[in-house]
């Protein structure tokens, strides 16, 4: 059994934030990351983007965050997508990668398993975001998802669902569920340092 050592955490992934356009509000800003990617489904990239978009509603602001993530191959076609959003949040709004994306390819078959990990909230008081890690490889989907733990200084409030999670069947049955679970625990505790 393989397991990702902390050591291949890091995938080569660059981060900006772009310069808002004039169609975005002075507060709204992309975030944009991609890594290339070779395999048997053929050259082209893991692209994503995060959209914070604000607009202000009866005296209050209220935030959108979208975030897409998709494979591309070497002419720009998507081969999956993953999609998910935060709506009009009047709170504290979260929707970020908890780790860059990372490639494997624990079977040795020629097709790499990308893995997304990510949390969303929208909240407002002392709560747990949510996780979800989401691998493909090539179009085969895998997911895990769930409660993460909040810091050590907010133990207390903690829930009986703080840390609970799921996967799906195709995870379960899968020899990649161990590397999931070992990434779950090595994230389950929200951090605010990202």
């Amino acid at each position: 059994m393989k397991i990702l050592s902390p050591m291949l955490l890091a995938a080569a992934v660059s981060v900006s934030a772009a310069v808002p356009s004039a169609a975005f509000a002075a507060e709204d800003q992309k975030e944009t990351f991609s890594i290339t990617i070779n395999d048997k489904l053929g050259k082209g990239d893991v692209y994503g983007e995060i959209i914070t978009t604000v607009k202000y509603d009866q005296e209050e602001y209220l935030i959108t965050k979208k975030l897409k993530i998709a494979r591309r191959d070497s002419k720009g076609r998507e081969i999956w997508k993953v999609q998910d959003f935060v709506n009009e949040c009047p709170v504290d709004t979260t929707l970020q990668l908890v780790r860059p994306i990372n490639l494997t390819d624990f079977d040795e078959n020629g097709l790499k398993e990308v893995w997304l990990v990510y949390k969303m909230a929208c909240r407002g008081d002392v709560s747990p975001a949510k996780m979800k890690i989401i691998m493909y490889e090539g179009k085969n989907k895998y997911a895990m998802r769930g409660n993460m733990k909040l810091p050590i200084e907010a133990a207390e409030a903690m829930s009986p669902d703080d840390g609970a999670h799921t996967a799906d069947e195709n995870l379960k049955k899968s020899e990649f569920f161990d590397n999931a679970e070992y990434i779950w625990k090595h994230h389950e505790v929200e951090s605010y340092d990202y």
